[in-house]
């Protein structure tokens, strides 16, 4: 197994998302905040590799709520950018019952999105959060190599990882987003709520679509959130494309073409957004 390959194809994922570990919020009701864990530090997950405690700290610092960027963390509702449920007030990095987790304190406005999260709040329907990120740095760690037994030490679930042999140790994401979810999960795919490949793909060209219409008509305000979206699209294609391959029983080598992917990487370049 090229393990180089798979650590630079992790580096070059679009988008990915990691569910927690741990489900815990407290609720506000008064002022309208949610104090929530948004993802475990130090788990290691299906995917393979854990996040570092110190992985989001650039980006809390200069993306978050208390930065002066004008692209700050948002709150979304099943990672859809088209459903900011909140407003991040702030972010950090805490132990919680001797775990360390990414902490996030968000207000819920008085809107209809923003009231109807609330109550499932209250209602316990809501108690699962995830992040959406990009990967930025990671090292590959395998079983009796250098960094091995240093790194078995900072897990919180050291056990799985010594059942694998190996590893990624992420030291560094970049952090767009955390969300509200009613299941954790490290794909994209599953929150279209489609039961079918046919319904994920339809799912996928309408939001194509209007992204590409709104481009067309100059109705981009936020170029970063443009982009954010285009990057969403591009891992829900290779995410769609590895399930059908996984279907046919056979495992996807290269990602889609850039037909496939209408070429997204460069649609707001083109479109001189």
């Amino acid at each position: 197994m090229d393990f180089e390959f798979l650590t630079q194809k992790k580096k070059e994922m679009p988008f990915a998302v990691k569910g927690s570990s741990q489900y815990s919020n407290e609720i506000d009701e008064g002022q309208r905040i949610v104090k929530l864990v948004a993802n475990t530090f130090n788990y290691f997950d299906h995917d393979f590799d854990a996040l570092t405690k110190t992985c989001a700290n650039r980006s809390i610092s200069n993306n978050g709520a208390k930065s002066d960027a004008p692209d700050k963390i948002v709150h979304l509702l099943h990672h859809n950018m088209s459903n900011v449920v909140g407003k991040s007030m702030s972010e950090s990095v805490e132990k919680v019952d001797g775990k360390y987790v990414f902490y996030a304190e968000s207000f819920l406005p008085d809107t209809t999105d923003g009231e109807d999260t609330l109550k499932k709040y209250k209602a316990g329907m809501y108690n699962q959060h995830s992040i959406g990120f990009n990967y930025l740095n990671l090292e590959y760690l395998e079983k009796g190599a250098t960094g091995w037994d240093k790194w078995m030490n900072e897990l919180i679930n050291p056990e799985d990882a010594d059942q694998v042999g190996y590893g990624w140790k992420v030291s560094e994401i970049k952090l767009w987003e955390y969300s509200t979810v009613t299941f954790g999960a490290n794909k994209l795919t599953p929150y279209l709520g489609a039961k079918s490949v046919n319904g994920v793909a339809d799912i996928i060209n309408k939001k194509i679509a209007l992204l590409a219409e709104k481009a067309i008509k100059r109705e981009v305000i936020n170029r970063d959130l443009f982009d954010y979206e285009l990057m969403q699209l591009q891992q829900m294609v290779l995410e769609l494309s590895e399930t059908v391959s996984l279907k046919q029983g056979t495992l996807p080598q290269d990602p889609p073409p850039a037909s496939t992917l209408v070429q997204l990487s460069g649609f707001s370049k083109f479109l001189k957004l």
